[in-house]
């Protein structure tokens, strides 16, 4: 039996379209979280920065992403000073970029 292999867990489980954005909002839900510790911030503190309940830092932290859309995640990135870009060379190819702002 030849093995297969998936681009990442879900897309064994679930199918393609969804794979992709469970694993979108998983990577987007370790680097939010990674920058709110790097901040050193509580939830509390965390949540006041972000303009969201404390709650949905800990909906974040424990990576409940089904109860965030992108669209979300990538605010909460635009807050923090990172700015977002798609860039599509093609009809059939794009690509996003996630980058800090430099600051003046």
């Amino acid at each position: 039996m030849a093995l297969k292999f998936y681009d990442s867990s879900f897309h064994a489980t679930h199918d393609n379209e969804t794979a992709s954005k469970i694993a979108m909002k998983i990577d987007l839900s370790i680097m939010l979280s990674n920058l709110i510790k790097e901040q050193g911030w509580t939830q509390k503190v965390a949540a006041e920065r972000l303009g969201i309940q404390q709650s949905r830092v800990s909906d974040l932290k424990n990576a409940k992403i089904e109860k965030f859309t992108i669209d979300a995640m990538f605010d909460m990135l635009d807050v923090l000073g990172f700015r977002t870009q798609m860039t599509m060379p093609s009809l059939h190819e794009a690509s996003i970029a996630i980058s800090k702002v430099q600051e003046a």
